[in-house]
């Protein structure tokens, strides 16, 4: 699992060096090392989650693209299907990240960036961070759903 999420972290900052931004770098990392098939169309509209949607500094690309790996990958077609394992997998997400990072707000993280680099446009440790919490929440996502607490268990009502 380590050299899988190092690997994810590697190609994440080659992608920003590359000048891609957050949601990209982070969807294209993760879904590379982790041999998920998207579509181009998948990887265009990931470009319109950077800097907290189009710069407007709300959730982090980076979250923003783990949501749609998570779901591409669990999510449904079909309103009759249970939304339970993958909305589960979203608030795990979301709680890891903002465990490790304080913030999955964009406007929260950018000052953080500029204390660590000198430069609000250099998130590098974001995208870094956010690529490993990302990949491992991705590799252990079949496993935490299985194991989902009952009281996570979305229920319909009718």
């Amino acid at each position: 699992m380590e050299e899988i999420v190092k690997a994810a972290v590697e190609k994440c900052e080659g992608y920003r060096l590359k000048g891609y931004h957050c949601s990209e770098s982070v969807i294209r990392a993760c879904s590379e090392v982790l041999n998920i098939k998207l579509p181009e169309e998948i990887l265009r509209i990931s470009s319109g989650f950077r800097g907290g949607g189009g710069g407007y500094g709300d959730r982090c690309g980076v979250t923003e693209a783990g949501i749609m790996l998570i779901s591409y990958l669990y999510g449904r077609t079909d309103p009759g299907v249970d939304v339970s394992g993958y909305s589960y997998l979203i608030r795990i997400l979301h709680e890891r990240f903002n465990k490790e990072m304080g913030s999955y707000y964009c406007r929260v993280l950018r000052p953080f960036a500029y204390y660590l680099s000198g430069s609000a446009q250099d998130c590098s440790h974001v995208y870094k961070k956010g690529a490993e919490i990302v990949t491992r929440l991705l590799l252990e996502a079949d496993r935490l759903i299985k194991e989902m607490p009952e009281s996570e268990r979305y229920v319909k009502k009718s």
